[in-house]
């Protein structure tokens, strides 16, 4: 386990892909923990038991005492099936470690980053590199439409989220 200062909260910020997920651990809304992504080349089916693992190797390593998710369960989420399953999955493993749960929708991410004039996901990104300096030479190039998702992007997507739930409720 990773030692901690006094008083903050540690978030660890999941962020699935087709592909795998990225994540994002953060004390408090200023420290930078570690970030990364994770793959999963299972088939499809054992896509999540892999993500799954990998998650529960990420709590057992940073001890957070949340565990941020995308909120899919609202309208206007793209996630498909088995990403909505997974993010469950990571649900029921945190209630099972004690570990609090805080969702946030895309919305959520949105609202928070306007304030810094920011609405596209990479406007969203290139704040929190300027917020987290590290991250800055991993900023994904600006997306086209015939472009794939850089696997970066997921990563800026668990910072957003994790960045969110560093404030106390």
């Amino acid at each position: 386990m990773i030692q901690r200062r006094q008083n903050e909260r540690r978030v660890l910020a999941i962020d699935p892909s087709t592909r795998g997920f990225g994540f994002a651990v953060l004390e408090g809304s200023l420290r930078l923990i570690d970030r990364g992504t994770r793959s999963a080349r299972a088939k499809e089916e054992n896509k999540n038991r892999q993500c799954l693992e990998k998650v529960e190797e990420l709590i057992d390593i940073y001890a957070p005492d949340v565990v941020a998710l995308e909120k899919c369960d609202v309208r206007s989420s793209r996630r498909c099936a088995r990403v909505r399953r997974l993010i469950e999955a990571i649900v029921m493993l945190a209630a099972e470690r004690k570990i609090r749960v805080r969702r946030i929708s895309r919305r959520q991410v949105q609202a928070a980053f306007a304030e810094s004039g920011a609405s596209t996901q990479h406007e969203i990104a290139a704040v929190i590199a300027r917020r987290f300096p590290e991250l800055a030479p991993h900023l994904p190039p600006v997306r086209k439409a015939w472009m794939a998702e850089h696997h970066a992007e997921r990563v800026f997507g668990a910072v957003g989220m994790a960045f969110l739930s560093t404030k106390r409720d």
